[in-house]
């Protein structure tokens, strides 16, 4: 399979989660191993699938022991309420931007 089918398949897992089919988002998670190759980029892109489904203990689980900007402002915004979110700091460390310049929040 093509790098760009693996890509394909990851943004369907992604659709999936936001449309609420979660049978059909896991089963594409469970084939994860074999679309993204990078073990890090596969737990986030774990994570996002378990935080769009609401099941935030698994996406803050998926990303543990990563200790990458990209995870910690994954980490913050898992554990953060609609009110208390700073998105600004959020995009700032998923981006790896300086004091939120790289975001347009």
């Amino acid at each position: 399979m093509n790098s760009s089918d693996k890509q394909l398949l990851v943004e369907a897992a992604l659709a999936a989660a936001n449309h609420r089919l979660e049978k059909h988002a896991l089963s594409i998670v469970n084939a994860f191993p074999l679309l993204i190759e990078n073990e890090e980029d596969r737990r986030v892109c774990a994570s996002l699938i378990y935080f769009a489904l609401d099941k935030r203990a698994q996406a803050i689980r998926s990303l543990n022991g990563l200790h990458t900007p990209q995870a910690e402002g994954l980490r913050y915004l898992y554990v953060s309420t609609a009110e208390s979110a700073d998105t600004q700091k959020i995009c700032s460390l998923i981006t790896g931007g300086q004091h939120g310049t790289e975001c347009n929040c």
